[in-house]
């Protein structure tokens, strides 16, 4: 695929490869390769042990016939329109990271803050974006770029997920899962939004609207890897340990890494809801949601 700025591409995939090779031989270095998965708990484990799941799934959706080669929904749409769009969403998304980096923020009020920048950066702002944007596309009536269309199309994303799955959850080296004691009706409800407002919303925005456009501005991987720095950069604030160095290089090798799953997922079935059955999966481990349903 053609990008309308490769160079920019390349240096910008590139120093994105050598944040997370850094980031890794930095833990390696102080001894700090046991890092946490999730900021719900303080729960630890080797961060190649997360790896693992996401390489297999990128191998998979290389490798797995029955996928968009080269298609991008936006590819006819002007130039102009594409990097103003791009730089704007960029610049939203680390707003929303600079906005919970900076506070001083704890406990509920943290809370608050984080779900209104979340809501208002990553939701409105693209919102109002995308729907001037339609107005433009109307006047310009750009050609429309139809997908591949397979009827097996389906089975390769699905396959993609449950082996993923497997290794994700149910290896030897898989996310560990921690049972809960918390009211059904409250799990549940605790479950629902964060589904809306991490795995939904995420996806929306950082892999459907800004990778997108970022793979016509700088080249598929380039955009992928962007994307998914930018993504982790965000977790930093709610995997504080207090110490910057560590937090900045365990989301980098956490977060980063499969952020690249995902991003590749997108850039290859172009399927919304294949990013938010695994994002939602990666949220609510698939154990918890079988204690729910049988307790």
């Amino acid at each position: 695929m053609i990008s309308y700025y490769p160079k920019a591409g390349k240096l910008i995939g590139g120093i994105s490869i050598l944040v997370i090779l850094l980031s890794s031989l930095w833990l390696i270095g102080i001894g700090e390769t046991n890092i946490r998965y999730s900021g719900d708990h303080e729960g630890t484990m080797p961060f190649w042990n997360r790896w693992i799941p996401a390489i297999i799934g990128i191998l998979l959706i290389h490798f797995l016939p029955f996928h968009h080669k080269n298609y991008l929904p936006l590819q006819s749409s002007e130039q102009r329109h594409i990097k103003l769009q791009g730089v704007v969403l960029f610049l939203s998304g680390s707003l929303f990271t600079i906005s919970l980096l900076i506070t001083s923020l704890e406990g509920m009020a943290f809370q608050w803050l984080y779900m209104i920048s979340k809501i208002f950066l990553l939701l409105f702002i693209p919102f109002i974006l995308l729907l001037f944007d339609q107005g433009n596309r109307r006047k310009e009536h750009p050609k429309t770029v139809k997908p591949i269309k397979s009827r097996w199309y389906w089975l390769t994303p699905l396959t993609v997920i449950i082996i993923w799955g497997y290794f994700h959850f149910f290896f030897v080296f898989s996310t560990p899962f921690d049972s809960t004691e918390v009211d059904p009706t409250i799990l549940i409800s605790a479950l629902l939004v964060g589904f809306l407002i991490n795995s939904v919303l995420e996806e929306l925005f950082y892999r459907i609207w800004l990778q997108t456009r970022l793979e016509l501005l700088l080249g598929t991987w380039p955009a992928i890897l962007a994307t998914s720095l930018l993504w982790a950069s965000w977790h930093i604030a709610v995997h504080s340990s207090g110490h910057w160095d560590v937090d900045i290089a365990t989301v980098m090798v956490n977060h980063g890494v499969i952020g690249l799953f995902l991003g590749y997922l997108w850039a290859r079935f172009r399927r919304v809801w294949v990013l938010i059955i695994v994002h939602g999966f990666m949220n609510a481990h698939p154990l918890q949601l079988m204690e729910i349903l049988f307790r």
